[in-house]
């Protein structure tokens, strides 16, 4: 698991980065083998993503990346990459922005 997890994390170097990584080992499918990945690639993984064919996988990585070849806006942006000025003048996020600063 340590090893998959590498992997993902190599395809995606900062937050303008996307790739896909595909699980296929049937160890993957079980519950208990994917809570041993770390927590931001299982919140992305979803029970109806799992066990699917090797054609039903291809078409959804082709929607996906033909959504993601889409242009967008900054403000499309705003709340999801991007934080809005009210975000940056929470107290919670300063502290945050100030706790990575220290770590670095």
């Amino acid at each position: 698991m340590r090893h998959a997890a590498q992997c993902v994390g190599r395809a995606l170097r900062g937050k303008t980065d996307y790739g896909i990584m595909i699980f296929a080992d049937k160890r993957f499918s079980r519950a208990d083998k994917r809570s041993k990945l770390p927590r931001w690639i299982q919140e992305h993984l979803k029970d109806s993503l799992c066990n699917l064919s090797t054609e039903e996988a291809v078409q959804i990585c082709k929607r996906w990346l033909r959504q993601m070849a889409q242009p967008f806006t900054r403000e499309d942006q705003l709340g999801v990459s991007l934080l809005t000025l009210q975000q940056l003048q929470s107290q919670e996020q300063q502290d945050k922005i100030e706790r990575q600063v220290i770590q670095k």
